[in-house]
């Protein structure tokens, strides 16, 4: 499951105003149910950068629980 949620997780980066950036990773360009975004951040860049971190662990998560589930 985890490898066909690697191809349909993305990330958007929003500009909220005032030079404010958030995250938050999607699905199929929808928020997951349980929303998983993050911000403010001073920059598109820095924004871009932690949520590629935070769904990275997220994916390296649902890996390891699906091993633990097999």
């Amino acid at each position: 499951m985890a490898a066909l949620l690697r191809d349909e997780l993305h990330l958007v980066v929003t500009e909220c105003g005032n030079g404010i950036w958030e995250w938050e990773i999607c699905r199929k360009g929808e928020p997951l149910p349980a929303r998983m975004r993050d911000g403010p951040f001073g920059s598109e860049e820095v924004a871009l950068a932690a949520g590629k971190i935070a769904l990275r662990e997220f994916l390296e998560l649902l890996e390891s629980e699906q091993e633990r589930d097999d």
